[in-house]
């Protein structure tokens, strides 16, 4: 494994938004991380941020999601593009990890505040997703939006996938997972979070995050976990620009390495980011003109890649 500080931080996002993007990203490098990957389909405003590197998603094409799209069922109430492409950032990793010969990556979604850089997450987040030498405990597993991976680990995950929707076996789990989600809420269907729940109750792979104490990794902003809440979210405080919660049985205080704005919460990264009010504004000026239709970022490629 290579030194820590050469664990780069890898954003996926695809479509608008990019302003939102461009905070989380600010805001991991005002946590100290250094080297940071954006896949995606598009330029924004993130790619003049010194030491940020564009990876466009169409190489996840030449490394399987070609022929994952030629499998792929949409068991969802997603749009198809939108519901393969939650899968499909899977193959733009395995891309990423052959194209830059790298042997570890951080992965978070678009919509993750790091409030510690990679190398401090490192040193706390001691495994991949690999569970093969690491014992299982008492911690939870995290959700697709947070990942420490590894080539084989990555490889792995590409493969299951393909090999889960091309088979008939396959494919009726899938439908049958379906269904049962269907009677809970049917806006929503299978993705990425349920190949994790799979892999990990198959024994051979584990993940985990720090939940119950303290420090708190890859909450949702709109999971209470137990802390006191105030309009259904997370009641945060800072302390010199750190966010805290509170345990509601125990009183104690709750240190969030990082803040996780799910769904439609995702226009408050801007506003919870650790840059200037000028940026902030900006930032939100931005997405204002993104949501109603008024700006687009040019699609295109800024990758260089290191033979």
């Amino acid at each position: 494994m290579k030194k820590s500080a050469d664990i780069p931080l890898v954003f996926f996002h695809n479509g608008p938004s990019q302003a939102i993007v461009t905070a989380c990203i600010a805001q991991a490098k005002a946590a100290g991380s250094k080297r940071i990957f954006v896949i995606s389909d598009r330029i924004g405003p993130w790619a003049v941020l010194p030491g940020v590197q564009h990876f466009p998603f169409a190489h996840a094409e030449k490394y399987g999601a070609l022929e994952f799209r030629s499998v792929f069922v949409n068991y969802s109430s997603y749009s198809e593009s939108y519901a393969s492409v939650i899968f499909e950032k899977f193959f733009a990793l395995r891309a990423l990890f052959a194209m830059f010969s790298l042997d570890r990556l951080l992965y978070v979604d678009s919509d993750v505040l790091l409030y510690k850089s990679v190398q401090e997450l490192n040193s706390v987040y001691t495994c991949d997703f690999t569970g093969t030498s690491f014992p299982i405990d008492n911690h939870e597993t995290v959700s697709a939006g947070f990942l420490f991976l590894n080539p084989k680990v990555c490889e792995f995950i590409c493969s299951d996938l393909i090999s889960t929707y091309s088979t008939d076996e396959g494919r009726e789990r899938l439908q049958q997972l379906w269904e049962r989600k269907k009677t809970i809420d049917p806006q929503f269907g299978v993705c990425e979070m349920d190949f994790m729940g799979f892999l990990r109750d198959s024994g051979q792979f584990h993940y985990q995050r720090v939940n119950e104490g303290n420090p708190c990794i890859d909450g949702a902003l709109n999971d209470l976990e137990g802390c006191v809440g105030e309009n259904g979210l997370k009641k945060i405080a800072y302390e010199n620009g750190m966010p805290y919660g509170i345990r509601e049985k125990t009183g104690e205080k709750v240190f969030f390495y990082n803040l996780h704005m799910q769904g439609g919460l995702k226009y408050l990264a801007i506003h919870h980011a650790q840059i200037n009010k000028f940026y902030k504004r900006l930032l939100y000026a931005l997405w204002r003109l993104e949501n109603r239709g008024l700006l687009k970022w040019p699609k295109g490629s800024l990758c260089r890649v290191k033979n």
